[in-house]
């Protein structure tokens, strides 16, 4: 084995969250052409599956995918598929007995459906259980469903996913308060799972919940519950992802809720999507158009005539457009600047330059966001693993090493300040009187976090630059580079009328 590849496998198992994620991800990216080596780092990243850091665990996935299927593709022929599946199923092969249970799923063999039910019991291999589970869910009824809550507990993710799934597909009555529980799972996927099934029951109070994960400043839990609502057939679902749309958010979240309404026959949506789609900004307008075309492949082309929203939910100025909210991309802060300004002007009658000068600041500030927020955009696109450019990549890299250090600080700020509290009165006392000095850690997540905002800006400029060249171009930009060119557009026509003044 290289000694490259070692230290990677080493780097696995490092504390630090941030080694473990770049070695994830440089042994999904990288090429191993060893048999051997290949089973050995498919065993080591199995176990990365149950990492603690969610970056960890999609790279680990990513990983174990690419290498089953160099697996496959080196084989000259499929003797998996020749073994019987009585035998395959008793295989000390993990892959025999997963390729012998995907067989009997896809050629509906219901005979099995007993024995598959005992190998569940003893079967140890987290994949071989994971489809075990989405096998059986098809042979089940309701009246069996304990064979999965067991399982809603499970280390492995997808097991637990899985186990949701199941549940939800047999719609059993009992399972209710379990899925409950799993809410408070530590992956936010499952939570999603767990409350799309629960609104499956008819469950409003998932809602709550729902509303909680879009309004945290984690991206991997606003994008769950993104996902989850798009599959609850709900007036109170559409309501969530509209007013997403529309938020003061960040760019990425409030495209995908766009996209996410093309799930619905609802005749709100449809209205709300057609408008956008004409009317707003981009890349707004683009992501409605993709959407309505999204629909129309589910649906067809005739509009909906029924809506589950009641008159009571539809979402306050729901006919708003684009170019009615404060501010084309969601700059908060340029739409108070734009109310105080405007204050300003009609107090003591700003001069014509001055008044250039504050157009050309918020324009420029509109510029920053933007740039950060197409900063956000190719970082995601880099956690994903479908990043290559390597000057975007080393840019990456230094946001993830921020991330890192914003997380250990506040851990251990958040540690200090629960060993500090002194109790109820401590706290009141503290509420009411002067506030606190900030601690050393405290300053050093801030520093970091200010640190980050300034890379996704750099990531977004040298991210436009590559567009430009045409050495970049993903589709996920297009809009966003659009609406780039026409505020450069504006800001140089603000500074020819400043040198002009």
């Amino acid at each position: 084995m290289e000694i490259n590849i070692k230290r990677l496998l080493k780097d696995l198992s490092n504390p630090d969250d941030d080694l473990r994620t770049l070695s994830a991800m440089t042994l999904f990216k990288i090429e191993i052409l060893d048999a051997d080596t290949r089973e050995t780092v498919l065993k080591e990243l199995i176990k990365s599956t149950h990492d603690k850091n969610v970056s960890v665990r999609f790279f680990a996935s990513r990983a174990i995918d690419k290498l089953r299927r160099l697996k496959a593709d080196a084989k000259t022929q499929t003797p998996d598929e020749l073994v019987p599946i009585d035998e395959a199923l008793q295989s000390e092969d993990y892959e025999q007995r997963l390729n012998a249970v995907m067989r009997i799923s896809k050629e509906k063999k219901s005979e099995y459906k007993d024995q598959l039910i005992e190998m569940l019991k003893t079967e140890y291999h987290d994949f071989v259980k994971a489809s075990l589970i989405s096998c059986l869910k098809n042979f089940l009824d309701k009246s069996q469903s304990k064979v999965f809550t067991v399982f809603l507990s499970d280390p492995d993710r997808r097991v637990r996913s899985n186990a949701i799934e199941a549940l939800e597909t047999l719609h059993d009555e009992n399972s209710i308060p379990l899925l409950f529980s799993a809410l408070e799972d530590t992956d936010n996927r499952i939570r999603a799972s767990a409350a799309k099934a629960l609104a499956a029951f008819g469950e409003e109070k998932v809602f709550a919940i729902l509303k909680k994960m879009l309004q945290s400043n984690d991206e991997w839990m606003k994008v769950s519950s993104i996902h989850a609502l798009s599959h609850i057939n709900s007036g109170t679902a559409i309501t969530m992802l509209v007013d997403s749309a529309k938020s003061l958010g960040q760019i990425e979240t409030r495209l995908k809720a766009i996209i996410a309404l093309a799930n619905y026959q609802d005749s709100f949506s449809h209205s709300w999507l057609k408008l956008t789609s004409t009317t707003g900004d981009e890349p707004f307008k683009t992501a409605a158009l993709k959407s309505l075309k999204l629909y129309e492949e589910k649906f067809g082309v005739e509009a909906p005539t029924s809506s589950l929203i009641k008159k009571k939910d539809t979402p306050a100025k729901s006919t708003e457009t684009a170019k009615e909210k404060p501010s084309k991309q969601g700059d908060l802060s340029s739409s108070v600047a734009t109310f105080f300004r405007k204050g300003k002007e009609e107090a003591v009658g700003l001069s014509q330059n001055a008044m250039i000068k504050y157009a050309l600041n918020d324009l420029q500030n509109e510029q920053q966001e933007l740039l950060k927020e197409i900063g956000r955009v190719v970082f995601e696109i880099y956690q994903a693993g479908d990043l290559q450019i390597p000057e975007l990549l080393t840019q990456s890299h230094e946001i993830l090493r921020m991330n890192y250090f914003i997380q250990k600080y506040s851990e251990e700020e958040h540690g200090a300040d629960t060993e500090s509290s002194g109790g109820f009165f401590a706290q009141i006392r503290n509420l009411f009187g002067k506030s606190q000095p900030k601690t050393p850690k405290q300053n050093q997540a801030e520093k970091f976090t200010q640190k980050r905002e300034e890379l996704f800006i750099k990531l977004g400029h040298t991210t436009f630059e590559k567009y430009r060249l045409k050495e970049y171009m993903p589709h996920e930009l297009e809009g966003y580079y659009k609406a780039y060119v026409n505020l450069d557009e504006k800001i140089q026509k603000e500074r020819t009328k400043f040198s002009q003044g």
